[in-house]
């Protein structure tokens, strides 16, 4: 939000509605589990100093709080214990332990019959389940579009006229923040935890994200590279370069 060639999606929005009314989002480093598992991001100091805090960013679907160091933006004084970098690095906000918590009842096969419901409403043969993730990046930059890319392992078509789910290779999730998430219509009730690294200009720190499954009724997906073919095709490049210069 301090840098003006950031894209700052969502400077502006404190107070405005980013998500659905049964969603909300806590930054909590000084937890150490949710709901039984272990969880990354766990620290008692940020990398200034300040003890670590549970911050509201989005309450009830309002966006509430940024992740702050003790560098003040408009609107927004003081740190939140949020200032974290690699070793060498400058601190920076950055994630801890992201937690999502749905106000539901639905259970997990509630959701897939609504996915498939869906399908059926929308004429499509089938839905995708995205199962498991290996983690996924964004671009924020004003010279590129705002967008996120998720890299799934585990992918299945939930086919609407109820032949077996079929595995899929080769199929990313991507989009962009503001439109993905006017298309969450519900959430299930058991949490799950994903714990990982983060990557960033103040280098790679540890974080988890915890949430429960969610149903969104439009999604974009695009092919995942092929690195076969991407091999293949630097090591043509390599042979025919040889030849020339030979």
């Amino acid at each position: 939000m301090k840098n003006e060639f950031d894209g700052q999606t969502f400077k502006n929005k404190i107070g405005t509605e980013v998500l659905p009314p049964f969603l909300s989002i806590t930054m909590d480093p000084t937890r150490k589990n949710v709901a039984g598992a272990e969880i990354n991001g766990f620290y008692r100091f940020d990398d200034e100093g300040v003890a670590a805090q549970k911050v509201d960013v989005v309450e009830n679907g309002i966006l509430r709080n940024f992740l702050m160091t003790r560098t003040p933006i408009n609107g927004v004084s003081g740190s939140n214990g949020h200032a974290r970098t690699a070793p060498g690095g400058v601190p920076e906000s950055r994630q801890s332990n992201l937690i999502v918590t749905g106000k539901s009842d639905k259970s997990f096969e509630e959701l897939r019959k609504m996915l498939i419901d869906e399908c059926k409403k929308q004429g499509k043969p089938y839905g995708y389940l995205f199962q498991d993730v290996q983690g996924g990046f964004t671009t924020v930059g004003r010279t590129t579009p705002n967008a996120f890319n998720v890299l799934p392992t585990e992918v299945y078509k939930i086919y609407a006229d109820g032949k077996p789910d079929e595995l899929v290779r080769g199929v990313d999730l991507i989009g962009t923040p503001l439109s993905m998430f006017k298309h969450i219509a519900a959430c299930s009730n058991q949490m799950e935890t994903f714990n990982g690294m983060c990557g960033s200009g103040s280098g790679w720190v540890p974080v988890s994200a915890s949430s429960p499954a969610i149903f969104v009724d439009v999604i974009e997906t695009q092919k995942k590279v092929n690195r076969q073919n991407v091999c293949r095709y630097y090591q043509d490049r390599i042979w025919t370069s040889r030849s020339i210069s030979s």
